[in-house]
């Protein structure tokens, strides 16, 4: 392959975005070697160990193709899906479609090997007011993590929501970890309890195990809340409803749902 950096065009710069995606690094699939792909690239750089010069070279190709695939016994198998049906007692079709649809796609684990994350700074703010800490005592310099509430415009994406927690965990461990969404399924750690997890350290260290145990915690969330009964009962609207909250007509979820089961079930 030959080296590319910004402003490059062409079909190997879409190849390089669809790998770049496929380790875990959201970026436009359209040829265009722009800042945006650029930035991707550095962090993908960043978190294999290489030079962060933001340049495709032979090094950086070789790490990509690398990575591209997860470790097997990270990935979800067809015996997680069968037990997981078993454990709620509806078939393994109903499984898949949910995480199809609760996905996106999206895998469970970034390319250095740990669990995807997204830290949310309006629930820090909540969580810090929680462990009797001020949050304003905290904010000066820290306002891309810090602040009452929610805004998009402070997340960084991919891996780069690690180095968020990082800081975040620096001015209170556990509510840094209560304020990020976890795994396949991106639950929020303050949900640990109705995940069967005693601690958020036991959620977040089965978080990192593989994406079985992140469907495992899903599966648990999902009986704690009753809403099992909705898929036993291929409800998809009531299921929709409760889980995906007043956006779930807007964004289809229940025909998502319906259509992925059947599709599943003639599979």
């Amino acid at each position: 392959m030959q080296t590319i950096k910004l402003n490059s065009t062409g079909s190997e710069v879409i190849y390089l975005q669809q790998l770049l995606r496929q380790n875990g690094y959201p970026t436009d699939e359209n040829g265009i070697f722009g800042q945006q792909t650029q930035s991707t690239v550095r962090a993908f750089q960043q978190a294999a160990g290489l030079v962060v010069d933001g340049i495709v070279g032979r090094i950086t190709w070789e790490a990509l193709k690398k990575n591209n695939i997860a470790p097997d016994k990270r990935k979800l198998s067809e015996e997680d899906f069968e037990r997981c049906a078993a454990a709620i007692d509806v078939d393994v079709a109903t499984i898949k479609a949910v995480k199809e649809v609760e996905t996106g796609g999206r895998g469970g684990f970034f390319a250095n090997g740990k669990a995807v994350i997204l830290f949310e700074g309006h629930i820090f703010w909540n969580q810090l007011k929680k462990a009797d800490k001020n949050p304003l005592e905290y904010i000066n310099g820290n306002e891309d993590i810090l602040f009452p509430e929610w805004n998009k415009k402070h997340y960084k994406g991919d891996i780069r929501e690690y180095d968020r927690l990082r800081r975040a965990s620096a001015i209170d461990k556990r509510a840094a970890m209560m304020a990020t969404s976890w795994g396949l399924f991106q639950i929020m750690g303050f949900n640990h309890a109705a995940c069967d997890c005693h601690t958020i350290e036991e959620f977040v260290e089965k978080m990192q195990e593989s994406e079985g145990r992140q469907l495992d915690l899903f599966i648990s969330f999902i009986r704690h809340n009753k809403l099992d009964k909705f898929l036993k009962r291929k409800e998809w609207n009531e299921f929709a409803r409760r889980y995906n909250g007043k956006a779930y007509a807007k964004n289809n979820y229940a025909r998502k749902l319906e259509a992925a089961y059947h599709k599943h079930r003639q599979g």
